[in-house]
């Protein structure tokens, strides 16, 4: 029997991995669960899983930093990427922070099982709906950095840390309305929405580490 634990903070997700396998001939089995990085880390300290599903859209750090986190505590899980991202810096992110797999959450049960199989062969794979990532990043790279004033890119580096805004304006003594401005021409800037989207495709640029 194969264990799996599953990370995502959408319930009808996990349930509906859990009832792909219960009951299958697969030998897999959804052995545990978890909503947030925080619930995930403290659950797989006892976890007997040997696959990690991993959403790379969560709450408190998004999937990247989680899997950097899941392969340094726990080496001997493998990682499997199970998102329906598309964003090309992200997926190259978690590629390059070594998840063992990448998956579309709109693949088939035998994609799914066949690669939790291969990854606990040591293979690494990119789904077949995976977007083609590497030749987007490359892309990517030979456009133009977005240029960042000196106080933009305090603002950056202090919220990639994980600090809220608020706290970001007291650490560099400015109002949240000013950090909130900043943080508009940075969206502006990096043709962003998301805040995490701006600090990833900055980390791929080598603007902040």
């Amino acid at each position: 029997m194969i264990n799996i634990f599953v990370i995502d903070d959408h319930p009808v997700l996990i349930e509906g991995v859990k009832s792909v396998f219960d009951g299958s001939d697969d030998k897999i089995k959804v052995v545990g669960y978890a909503y947030s990085a925080k619930e995930a880390l403290s659950k797989l300290k006892r976890s007997s899983a040997k696959v990690v599903l991993l959403d790379l859209r969560m709450p408190e750090f998004n999937g990247v930093e989680l899997c950097n986190i899941l392969k340094k505590q726990y080496p001997e899980k493998k990682v499997i990427a199970f998102t329906g991202e598309t964003d090309s810096a992200m997926l190259f992110n978690v590629w390059m922070n070594k998840v063992d797999a990448i998956l579309m959450k709109g693949c088939s049960k035998q994609e799914l099982v066949n690669t939790i199989h291969a990854v606990l062969a040591g293979e690494r794979k990119v789904g077949t709906d995976v977007p083609n990532f590497f030749i987007q990043i490359e892309s990517a790279k030979n456009e133009s950095k977005p240029r960042l004033t000196r106080r933009e890119l305090q603002v950056l580096n202090s919220l990639a840390k994980g600090h809220k805004r608020t706290e970001v304006g007291e650490m560099l003594d400015i109002s949240k309305v000013a950090v909130d401005f900043h943080c508009k021409n940075l969206f502006k800037k990096f043709n962003k929405t998301r805040l995490l989207e701006v600090i990833t495709e900055a980390r791929n640029s080598n603007i902040i580490y």
